[in-house]
């Protein structure tokens, strides 16, 4: 089946540094699409909250700044989304990568249950 890796199968992994309540306990999850989006004063309050609350009521900081938004569809067909940087230190465009990855299924990895 093309453009399909099943979970078993697959190597990618979308990281999450702790359980948030947009996951639903998913497990897995289909890459749909890869925006680019500026976090700033004007950004919806709305978004920041929902991309950033975690399980436990506390939010994780987003700088001001150009990002890239992942559009994700569970396991579960419950569809969410997430911020994340557009560059780190291995690859200057984590846009140009992640689209070249829409389609695949990744692994959810929630790293303080592996810690």
């Amino acid at each position: 089946m093309k453009g399909m890796i099943m979970g078993a199968e697959s190597n990618l992994k979308i990281k999450f540094s702790s359980e948030y309540p947009k996951l639903h306990g998913q497990t897995s999850a289909k890459l749909l699409a890869v925006e680019d989006i500026r976090v700033d004063k004007d950004t919806p309050k709305e978004l920041i909250e929902y991309d950033t609350t975690k399980s436990d009521g506390t939010q994780y900081a987003l700088k001001t700044g150009n990002y890239i938004q992942l559009v994700f569809l569970g396991n579960l067909g419950i569809p969410f989304c997430t911020i994340r940087s557009k560059r780190n230190r291995y690859t200057e465009d984590k846009g140009a990568y992640y689209c070249s990855l829409i389609g695949q299924t990744f692994d959810i990895a929630i790293l303080e249950a592996i810690a």
